[in-house]
């Protein structure tokens, strides 16, 4: 299980670190700030599989690590902080780290980075509809038509349609996993 991406951010705000993309070192001030609140320890490699970095979609976590990390964040166990976090948080404002296409001009390049070591660039054409123009271990390809409505750190990037010399390939999704690291406007 990953975490959600709003947990991730209290975690990031409460332990003063950046987890879009975290170093061992990160990761290591992480457990030691959990254990330092809680007195009780979560180890290294937990915390790797909770924020992306191993992969084990066979791995289920245990409500106790799931509870340590809600008491870290000042909750009495996993359901109570998912429930807090869900209250008050609709609204109709932009969300912090997020793109929309209705903020583009036409001719404009977007690049995004996720783990592990992604890189795309996208033309934007109008619309919904962008191009790529650099791809860096992705099954994107350069020439690729997208339909994006939006781009948002910490969350999955979400392609309603992709087209291949004028075939349409259907959705995608990447960046599942630890969500887009950077979007930023390079031309």
């Amino acid at each position: 299980m990953n975490l959600p991406p709003i947990v991730i951010a209290k975690l990031e705000e409460r332990a003063g670190i950046s987890l879009g993309n975290p170093s061992d070192r990160d990761i290591r001030i992480l457990s030691k700030s959990i254990e330092d609140v809680t007195k009780s320890r979560l180890g290294v490699n937990t915390l790797k599989r909770l924020l992306g970095r191993i992969s084990d979609n066979a791995h289920q976590s245990r409500p106790g690590t799931l509870n340590l990390i809600a008491q870290y964040l000042g909750s009495p166990n996993w359901p109570s902080l998912l429930l807090e976090l869900s209250n008050g948080s609709s609204s109709f404002s932009q969300v912090e780290g997020e793109l929309r296409t209705s903020d583009l001009e036409v001719g404009q390049v977007v690049e995004i980075t996720y783990l592990p070591n992604r890189k795309l660039q996208f033309a934007y054409l109008g619309g919904e509809q962008f191009e790529i123009v650099a791809a860096e271990n992705s099954k994107l390809q350069i020439g690729d038509v997208c339909t994006i409505s939006t781009f948002i750190i910490r969350y999955p990037l979400i392609i309603r349609n992709v087209e291949r010399m004028k075939v349409a390939l259907g959705s995608y999704s990447a960046a599942r996993a630890g969500g887009i690291i950077t979007v930023k406007i390079v031309k």
